[in-house]
């Protein structure tokens, strides 16, 4: 390419540009086979760098896939090789990599785990899943549900953090928006047979927050079925940047986030300074 392979630099007045290029990568992730899924998310996040890519975003437990049964021997603390893999990634290519996410262990306990690394290749924020999925993948079973927001201030404004089944839960996004979340990422494990849902709660995610919306999907297979991909962003009028149900193939989905669109969208319809605190919010102490 012709152009700058950091669109994210400084420009001459000291202020980080703002129409960033994101990348999602979506693979074929292969249940307990570290080394491999390693070895694939290097190489999509190099590509993501040759095209000039600033940030790269993974999918929902990229490195071992739901092998949950064998948390035991899979699961990483923060000296293991996919968080030094993602450190050194993001350092040597100068880019943020949202991490998607691992199996961590932390005092003898798993949590499903998304981490961000800067330029520097430094963490600098970590998720853990709000709402674990019961069905199919027990998730509830092994894994230990987070309990703090995630958000993350970035050189081109502050993301919110969500994974796969938190897409479900509007309310969880829109607590993101409201601490001032320009930007919603979530990876997932999307399966196909619900792939319509993926794509329009993402749009839908992006409407009514009035947000990007970065979501990356695995592809391929395993035994809980098959995955699409689909991986895609979305600007904050819902408008599909790139990627959706052309996106079924592994590789990397590339596109612009223009953050100039934010203060139009939300001038144009101003719905947040239109709430009304008490009726708007849900009260489900009697559910």
């Amino acid at each position: 390419m012709t152009e700058n392979t950091m669109t994210g630099t400084m420009n001459g007045a000291g202020i980080e540009a703002p129409k960033p290029r994101a990348a999602l990568v979506q693979f074929d992730i292969l249940p307990g086979q570290t080394a491999l899924n390693e070895l694939a998310a290097e190489r999509l996040i190099a590509k993501s760098a040759e095209l000039g890519a600033d940030m790269v975003v993974l999918p929902e437990l990229w490195n071992v896939g739901y092998d949950l049964a064998h948390l035991d021997v899979l699961a990483q603390d923060m000296s293991g090789s996919s968080v030094k893999l993602m450190s050194r990634m993001a350092r040597e290519n100068g880019i943020y990599i949202f991490g998607g996410s691992i199996a961590e262990i932390k005092n003898g306990r798993y949590y499903n785990t998304s981490m961000v690394f800067n330029q520097k290749g430094e963490l600098v924020h970590k998720y853990r899943k709000l709402h674990l999925f019961p069905l199919g993948l027990e998730e509830d079973k092994y894994f230990t549900a987070g309990d703090e927001w995630g958000l993350v201030d970035t050189p081109w404004g502050r993301f919110g953090l969500a994974l796969c089944y938190d897409l479900r839960f509007p309310a969880l996004l829109e607590n993101l928006a409201l601490r001032g979340a320009q930007a919603l990422v979530i990876p997932a494990q999307w399966p196909t047979i619900r792939i319509n849902h993926w794509l329009l709660l993402n749009q839908a995610r992006a409407i009514e927050n009035q947000a990007f919306v970065l979501a990356c999907n695995r592809t391929g297979r395993d035994k809980s079925g098959k995955y699409s991909g689909c991986s895609m962003l979305v600007d904050p009028f819902g408008g599909v940047i790139s990627g959706g149900m052309e996106a079924e193939h592994p590789g990397v989905i590339l596109g612009e986030l223009d953050f100039a669109l934010l203060p139009k969208c939300r001038r144009g319809i101003p719905f947040y300074s239109d709430r009304r605190r008490i009726i708007d919010e849900i009260d489900d102490s009697q559910f």
